[in-house]
């Protein structure tokens, strides 16, 4: 392993292989509340490099903005692979050869536009509106059991996983006794560390296979119902399988990030406490800012792709670095300070174009609700640790996400 240094004077490990030198991906991470230097200075140079993935895999890792989007509206770049069983991997997930895979066969341009085709209504404005009375209701309660107990309490594990877990249980159709099992075979998903097998990883599929073919018996009002009728069960059950790895610890990260931000930042707090219509840009801005798993979404290119001087070949994987194009300073106005009032903010953090999270009303809708009942309910919320406490590298590294697991508080 060398120090990788250049004319912008970054540093980062790179991993040497004969002449080939590459920056290590996971050198790259930016930390949850921090920045990463290195990779100011790699966009700075360029957009776009060639890197090294942990399974030692190469990948192009998209910096820019610009680039980003221009890759995302391009329709030869895709989430699935020509031959998934060759394909180069982000990591030792098998959440990631699902991806690569896709469901259904035929067509992956056709595939996707017709999943989003029938996921994008049940995410629309009215059923988000007549959703958010049973989220503030969802968040008060999980507010309630927190109040009950005595401080310190730990809000990542009594209210930042469950709440969105809960959410997600009702959309999706999980049986409430269900949930908690849920819950743990979704944790399992976003180990990284040892003792994590791929068999307990994907278990999650066949609760999911048996539960859509038991929707099939007994329909509901939830979304599993509306997708299992004219698909196969683990069609239904990989769809769903992806929309919970995004919806559960991503929207949890996102809860416990900004809740750190506010907690930690008397100006940042004073602005939301004193309007309380600054909250819908503070959300926009928290996303931005917010780091989730290093922004890595691994993409594959269908056909080759020319872009800044350089040819993306068919089957290479492609890495739009969302984190990091939301901090990209072509883009925004001294984009590593947090603006809570910040207008325009065009972030990449639930993608571009037809990669465009569909779950995004939803997260928007959670996050709103909670931080403002959270501040409101309980106004003198605090830190119960010290922040560097909470960051500590050894815990974050073992779950995709890249996220803190604990957040004491007190009131």
């Amino acid at each position: 392993m060398t120090e990788m240094t250049g004319t912008t004077g970054m540093t980062g490990t790179t991993e040497t292989t004969g002449s080939d030198e590459l920056p290590a991906l996971e050198s790259l991470r930016r930390p949850p509340l921090g920045d990463n230097p290195c990779l100011r200075g790699m966009l700075a140079e360029k957009p776009i490099w060639r890197v090294r993935t942990a399974t030692g895999d190469e990948a192009w890792l998209v910096l820019g903005h610009k680039e980003i989007r221009d890759l995302l509206r391009d329709p030869r770049l895709g989430r699935t692979h020509p031959n998934p069983a060759e394909a180069p991997r982000l990591a030792d997930n098998p959440i990631f050869e699902m991806i690569a895979s896709g469901a259904g066969g035929g067509d992956p341009r056709e595939v996707h536009a017709g999943m989003r085709a029938l996921l994008v209504p049940y995410f629309s404005r009215k059923r988000m509106a007549a959703l958010r009375p049973r989220v503030e209701s969802i968040v008060d309660a999980a507010i309630d059991d927190m109040l009950a107990r005595t401080p310190p309490v730990d809000l990542w594990s009594e209210f930042t996983l469950p709440v969105p877990l809960r959410v997600l249980g009702e959309l999706v159709g999980v049986p409430e006794d269900e949930r908690d099992y849920m819950a743990e075979l979704l944790d399992r998903m976003h180990e990284t560390g040892e003792g994590s097998s791929p068999e307990d990883k994907m278990e999650i599929l066949g609760y999911l296979t048996k539960l859509a073919a038991r929707k099939r018996e007994h329909p509901g009002e939830d979304l599993i119902t509306v997708i299992a009728e004219g698909l196969d069960d683990w069609i239904v059950a990989s769809v769903v399988c992806l929309l919970l790895f995004a919806g559960y610890e991503g929207v949890s990260t996102h809860i416990a990030n900004g809740i750190t931000r506010i907690l930690t930042r008397s100006d940042l707090r004073s602005a939301v406490d004193s309007d309380p219509a600054v909250m819908e840009t503070a959300v926009e801005e928290m996303l931005r800012t917010a780091n989730v798993g290093g922004g890595w979404q691994p993409h594959y290119a269908l056909e080759d792709i020319e872009i800044q001087g350089i040819t993306i070949r068919a089957g290479e994987l492609v890495l739009p670095d969302f984190a990091m194009g939301n901090h990209d300073p072509r883009q925004f106005d001294d984009p590593i300070t947090v603006d809570f009032r910040r207008s325009p903010n065009q972030h990449l953090t639930f993608a571009h174009g037809p990669w465009h999270c569909i779950g995004a009303p939803l997260v928007r809708l959670e996050l709103n609700v909670i931080f403002s009942r959270l501040l409101s309910r309980i106004p003198t919320l605090r830190l119960a640790t010290d922040l560097d406490d909470l960051l500590n590298p050894d815990t974050i590294k073992h779950r995709l996400s890249g996220t803190i697991d604990r957040l004491p508080v007190a009131w």
